[in-house]
């Protein structure tokens, strides 16, 4: 059995420092690559503009007539994605859509999709997050890309490297980005000013906790200066990093637990001193995003993709600003991307990828940013299409120029069948019943070694 190297990484997850539109940025903790990671490695074939001239298994392939579109709908964006449909089927009358809902969130139509492939009803593109696409990829069922880009002529060198790299695995594409996001600071401009702060996110956790005492000291009852979101929510999404902030890892590419660090003890203590003994913050028992909109809480940590919905709920100005530091910056990129599985016929993979490379034009893509939250995931989105846009609304603007200074998240997270879950447990075992880190990391540790060992290390190729 091969290891899982940094070169086979690589592949799937690209790098921030391969963004063209914004640059390179960011603090990479493990900076061990000895090159640029657009270049490294065997995913390199997929990264660039499709070429005309190569022959594929899809030449001459008419596309199917219909294809169903399994979504979660994410940040309430149905009626975004129906607008697209039509936009479609406008431009394709020879290829209807159908968009089913498959379920509340990602783990629902994660769960929905595998009892599809056991009866053999299955959409001809699903929505796939980050931490359950690669799920598929091990059971080999959903379909490499790279013939239907280079068929249908898609301009893969005009997405945002960062994001599309995220879905490479041994040199092949295997699926592309849609509703894709990072972290943000999110704040109440009005507590902000009622507390005598600057205008604007703070640069550390350190200035974090001087601000939070005075946000505390102005907070009604049940009110609080910030807030985490629950263990079953994504809180080792957003606690990704803060651990890097601090010098730790979940693990290194090779799926290496690094929990019992002492870098990875500290940032979770950090935030469990937040809740218990700083007391000013709390965490959520709904959604960190209803606390804030309701005013409860005057800041949070929580994804892009429901910037829109904050910014339209929100009876007071939001202000938005890249992650606090600790002695590093980090932050991860996250939210879902498009997949077609294996076993659709090829008419309804020429079919599927058509729809997905009009979807993600930039006209489109822009269309779905400024509605939902979630980043273009084209480079020509930023400067054409959401120019005006982003002048208007700074506050998306904060994502994208965070995006230089994304980094792939670690293995242990995404790559794991169910360790997003098994880290969220963990951390809710600081934040909710003030665990110290020494005692509950060592546990996490041992699952997520036992998690690789049986559903993923088995499955790699030799």
């Amino acid at each position: 059995m091969s290891k899982l190297t940094r070169r086979h990484l690589l592949g799937m997850a690209g790098g921030a420092a391969a963004l063209g539109l914004v640059g390179c940025g960011g603090d990479d903790d493990d900076d061990t690559t000895g090159g640029d990671p657009a270049t490294t490695g065997p995913a390199s074939t997929a990264g660039n503009s499709a070429s005309p001239a190569t022959t594929t298994k899809f030449g001459g392939v008419k596309p199917a007539a219909q294809i169903t579109f399994w979504s979660v709908h994410p940040a309430n964006s149905k009626a975004v994605e129906e607008e697209l449909i039509k936009r479609f089927e406008a431009k394709n009358p020879d290829i209807k859509v159908k968009l089913e809902t498959a379920g509340a969130n990602y783990a629902e139509v994660s769960q929905k999709f595998n009892a599809g492939l056991a009866a053999k009803q299955i959409p001809d593109v699903v929505m796939l997050s980050d931490v359950w696409w690669f799920k598929y990829f091990l059971a080999k069922t959903i379909t490499p890309m790279d013939d239907l880009l280079k068929e249908l002529k898609v301009e893969t060198a005009d997405y945002q490297d960062t994001l599309f790299k995220d879905y490479q695995y041994d040199g092949k594409q295997w699926a592309m980005p849609f509703a894709r996001s990072t972290p943000l600071f999110y704040y109440n401009k009005q507590k902000w000013s009622a507390a005598g702060l600057p205008d604007r996110g703070p640069k550390t956790w350190d200035e974090m906790d001087e601000w939070g005492a005075k946000l505390q000291a102005k907070a009604g009852a049940n009110e609080y200066a910030f807030t985490h979101v629950k263990g079953d929510s994504y809180a080792a999404w957003t606690f990704q990093g803060i651990i890097w902030q601090f010098g730790g890892r979940y693990s290194d590419e090779q799926f290496k637990m690094l929990l019992d660090s002492q870098q990875a003890i500290d940032a979770g203590n950090y935030v469990r001193s937040q809740v218990f003994s700083k007391k000013y913050a709390n965490v959520t028992a709904n959604s960190e995003t209803a606390d804030f909109v309701a005013g409860t809480t005057a800041s949070m940590l929580s994804s892009t993709g429901g910037l829109a919905g904050v910014l339209r709920d929100a009876k007071f100005e939001v202000g938005t600003a890249f992650y606090p530091e600790k002695t590093k910056f980090g932050c991860p990129t996250g939210g879902a991307g498009l997949g077609i599985p294996e076993a659709v016929p090829d008419a309804n993979k020429v079919a599927a990828m058509t729809f997905i490379k009009f979807i993600t034009e930039p006209e489109n893509t822009a269309y779905y940013s400024q509605n939902v939250g979630y980043m273009p995931v084209r480079k020509s989105a930023v400067t054409g299409p959401m120019a005006e846009f982003l002048k208007s609304k700074p506050q998306f603007k904060t994502a994208i120029d965070q995006l230089a200074k994304t980094q792939p998240q670690d293995s242990a997270r995404v790559y794991i069948p169910g360790g997003d879950a098994i880290l969220g447990k963990g951390l809710e075992r600081m934040i909710l019943n003030n665990e110290d880190a020494k005692n509950v990391w060592p546990d996490v540790k041992k699952e997520l070694e036992k998690a690789y060992e049986n559903d993923v290390k088995p499955k790699l190729k030799a």
